[in-house]
């Protein structure tokens, strides 16, 4: 659905994309140069408008951002990635876009009391002991992530404002008809083709290869053929299956080692609930608020006479599960609206709540299931618990068992082989490439390039199946070959690159000669002794394997006259493609389909007005950025 907001190019769809500059890569330009002076917090960094951003709070908040890619990507974080990601300035986009953002909601009176922060400070799981808030442990959580408790409520109050906003702004959007009508037709339409593939080797034939030729490619693109460092290392490898074959557990041990790991066999309290929702605006008149108010009073009581929740939800609920008779989903504390959680998790299984308000509008809760909080027992986690024991003892005897190996490699001794022990040599690999069939491949990989020199070994390691040493064998640095060594590569993608030239030639002589009727694309399949391809009738999202993924390509043959001729290219190959009828889409599930359709349109026309309206703040914002602070 995004790709047709993304293609209609004719309605408001494109007016709300084009231009817009994704707003955390932005690039601020015009930027004028203050000398630097303080205010309380400390040094600033810039302004936005007259809003400043110290030193210490862009400093802060770049800190955690490349602490946070560091312990996802691990080794992969590189000076160079963070470089080619201008983590700096995404940074610092990002800390303006909320000032912005913080800024708009205030101009908007849509304050956050102190009140709503701390609620949901305290109902956050993370800073609670048996299910209370604790204090101690919210500041001991806060210390571990380098934030002080202002800092962290301050960032609290800004994410609440800016959700506000968001549902604020997005209150202006509007949807016709003949809108969702487009969405789905464009969605479900499906187009009939004929296609004649054309392939580089149908035009090799013929192609004349000079040495000189292949050299001067060669020296044109010879960094493609550049290889990085590649290492070849043996290893020696004991699986804890291997292992397991030889230890034996029993009952009493198993139950005890539940004792002593019981918390890991437990489920958090949680509540199925399903709603109706009437929306209302943040700032709804009181009027507004009664009358939603009677609407679901109204429907409980229609639900308490005996009518069915799932079809009154269908019928009038404004929310995003009113298809689905309302049910939202299973809930644990700390996953729903404060507001919401509040009385869901006070109601009983099958129980109803009354008119609920938030910031969205009037609710009305039943809550289907409810599940306490509590460790399962031991008869109900038996195995599990007998497969983390054997596990656990299987893998601290096979890393015993290898490290007894390892010191006979180490001495040069013959090695004491444990059962089910296994060993090879890999071939030369690359850093982050396969290593053929050596086991644990990224942990082989690792241990393998940690190593400084030839004949080092590294300590076992536990894998995921087993543990694991290795011995580096011999290193063969980065290098681009000679030519001779890949003459035949280079020989191969020359004529592959002139074969494809060809073809492509050729497809736009024999596409004129199509559509002045002078050939058909039966003769030219017989002239290439190739078979016309009938794919069945298909849909935007689902194109015949020939013609890949290229959206610009799937649209130009949906514009196709029944008869008329187009040209496809497909990486190397050419696809000559004949229409077989105009798009054709079968309106019977519109009716059915129509309301859900809407719904996702509305939401997606409701970010993009928010966006605008940011994009808007953005070209306004006057940046001034202080002497000294560099990004």
């Amino acid at each position: 659905m995004l790709r047709f907001l993304r293609e209609k190019g004719n309605t408001w769809l494109l007016k709300g994309l084009l231009g817009f500059v994704a707003l955390t890569f932005v690039t601020w330009g015009g930027l004028s140069m203050n000398n630097s002076r303080a205010v309380p917090g400390g040094r600033v960094a810039a302004w936005v408008n007259e809003i400043p951003i110290t030193i210490r709070e862009f400093e802060n908040r770049y800190y955690r951002q490349s602490e946070a890619m560091r312990r996802q990507l691990g080794e992969a974080f590189t000076p160079e990635l963070e470089a080619q990601l201008n983590l700096r300035r995404t940074t610092f986009s990002q800390i303006v876009m909320e000032k912005l953002q913080i800024a708009e909601a205030a101009r908007l009176g849509l304050e956050i009391t102190d009140a709503e922060v701390a609620f949901i400070i305290q109902e956050q799981p993370s800073f609670q002991n048996a299910g209370r808030f604790d204090p101690a442990l919210y500041r001991r959580v806060l210390q571990a992530n380098r934030l002080n408790p202002r800092q962290f409520e301050e960032d609290q109050r800004r994410a609440i404002a800016v959700t506000r906003l968001r549902g604020y702004i997005g209150l202006g959007a509007t949807l016709g008809e003949s809108e969702v009508r487009s969405a789905y037709r464009w969605a479900n339409e499906k187009v009939r083709l004929e296609s004649l593939r054309l392939t580089p080797a149908m035009f090799s034939k013929g192609i004349e290869v000079k040495e000189e030729d292949l050299k001067a490619q060669f020296e044109k693109t010879k960094a493609s053929y550049r290889v990085g460092e590649r290492r070849r290392a043996s290893w020696w490898y004991l699986p804890y299956t291997e292992v397991s074959k030889t230890i034996s557990l029993s009952g009493d041990e198993i139950r005890e080692h539940y004792g002593k790991t019981r918390a890991r066999y437990t489920v958090k309290e949680s509540v199925t609930v399903e709603q109706i929702l009437i929306k209302l605006a943040p700032d709804a008149k009181k009027e507004k608020v009664e009358d939603a108010k009677v609407k679901i009073s109204g429907l409980l009581a229609e639900i308490v006479s005996g009518k069915s929740f799932a079809e009154l939800a269908k019928a009038h609920s404004e929310g995003p599960a009113a298809s689905k008779g309302g049910k939202v989903g299973t809930f644990e504390r700390g996953q729903m609206l404060p507001e919401l959680e509040k009385v869901a998790f006070a109601l009983k299984a099958e129980e109803l709540s009354g008119p609920v308000q938030t910031s969205f509008g009037m609710h009305l809760l039943r809550v289907g299931k409810r599940q306490s909080a509590g460790a399962l027992p031991f008869e109900e986690v038996k195995e599990k618990v007998k497969d983390a024991l054997m596990g656990q003892r299987a893998q601290a005897e096979a890393k015993k068992r290898l490290k007894v190996v390892r010191y006979d490699v180490e001495d040069k001794k013959p090695a004491q082989e444990p059962g089910g022990l296994r060993k090879g040599t890999s071939d030369y690999f690359a850093k982050g490439r396969s290593s053929g069939a050596a086991p644990e491949a990224g942990l082989f990989g690792q241990m393998v390039f940690s190593l400084a020199k030839k004949g080092s070994i590294a300590q076992e390691k536990t894998g995921v199946k087993g543990v694991l040493f290795v011995r580096l064998e011999d290193i063969k640095p980065s290098a681009v070959p000679e030519f001779g060594e890949v003459a035949a590569q280079v020989r191969s993608r020359y004529v592959a690159g002139k074969a494809a030239e060809a073809a492509r030639k050729k497809a736009e002589g024999w596409l004129a000669e199509l559509r002045d009727k002078k050939k058909t694309l039966e003769d030219l399949a017989e002239e290439v002794d190739a078979q016309i391809a009938r794919p069945k009738a298909f849909g935007r999202g689902e194109p015949p394997v020939d013609f890949g993924r290229d959206p610009g390509a799937i649209e130009k043959v949906f514009k196709l006259g029944e008869g008329e001729y187009s040209s496809v290219r497909s990486g190397l190959n050419v696809l000559i493609v004949r229409s077989a009828g105009r798009p054709e889409v079968d309106m019977s599930k519109y009716k059915d389909e129509k309301k859900a359709l809407r719904r996702e349109l509305f939401g997606v026309k409701q970010r993009l007005i928010f966006l605008r309206r940011m994009d808007d703040l953005r070209k306004g914002a006057k940046i001034r950025v202080e002497k000294g602070f560099a990004l």
